[in-house]
């Protein structure tokens, strides 16, 4: 009997070992540090996913809609949902270094940090360098710093995030601000 409970509690702890995060299935469900990195520092960047999620295609218009802001009404809004659609609190787009928004970067890691939070909450970038965090990953007032990142490669938001659930048409959609053109408050996200 004891032999036979050792060796169903290995099974279990085999299915853990090695994994970080979300990575493989759905890689832009955030991950709050659940202890399955173990041993890996939870607030440090994970390298580059080798094979990011494939880019989510929306049924009207055909595209993936990167770089656009999805958080507004109709569309990922959390009190006005489009049909099917997710809220999201934060969501935007990375590119690749150097591409002038062309070239998604694909695979790379976004981290939210709040005080509020023992470790950060992270994501990673879709096949079109799109992420999500779902609504009310970080509830109530709150400040936060985020990054994106893959490996030793960080880079940091220069102003810290503020808000509460996403309540407004734009509010938190990282592509609102980082656009190009003669609103752009900031340049794309790029890494």
């Amino acid at each position: 009997m004891r032999i036979a409970l050792l060796l169903s509690s290995l099974v279990f702890a085999a299915c853990t070992v090695g994994e970080i995060g979300n990575t493989g299935t759905n890689n832009t469900t955030p991950d709050a540090g659940s202890g399955s990195n173990m041993g890996v520092d939870p607030n440090a960047c994970m390298p580059r996913l080798t094979t990011p999620d494939p880019a989510h295609i929306h049924a009207a218009g055909g595209t993936s809609n990167k770089g656009q802001n999805c958080i507004m009404a109709g569309c990922h809004l959390n009190n006005s949902l489009g049909t099917g659609a997710p809220g999201y609190q934060f969501a935007g787009t990375v590119y690749a270094a150097g591409s002038n928004s062309a070239t998604a970067s694909a695979g790379a890691m976004v981290r939210v940090k709040s005080a509020s939070l023992t470790t950060p909450l992270t994501t990673f970038t879709d096949a079109d360098g799109n992420f999500f965090f779902p609504a009310g990953s970080l509830s109530g007032a709150f400040t936060a710093t985020t990054d994106v990142c893959a490996g030793a490669t960080v880079m940091p938001m220069t102003t810290q995030l503020s808000g509460g659930n996403g309540g407004g048409g734009g509010a938190n959609s990282c592509n609102l601000c980082h656009t190009t053109g003669a609103n752009a408050q900031s340049a794309p996200i790029s890494l």
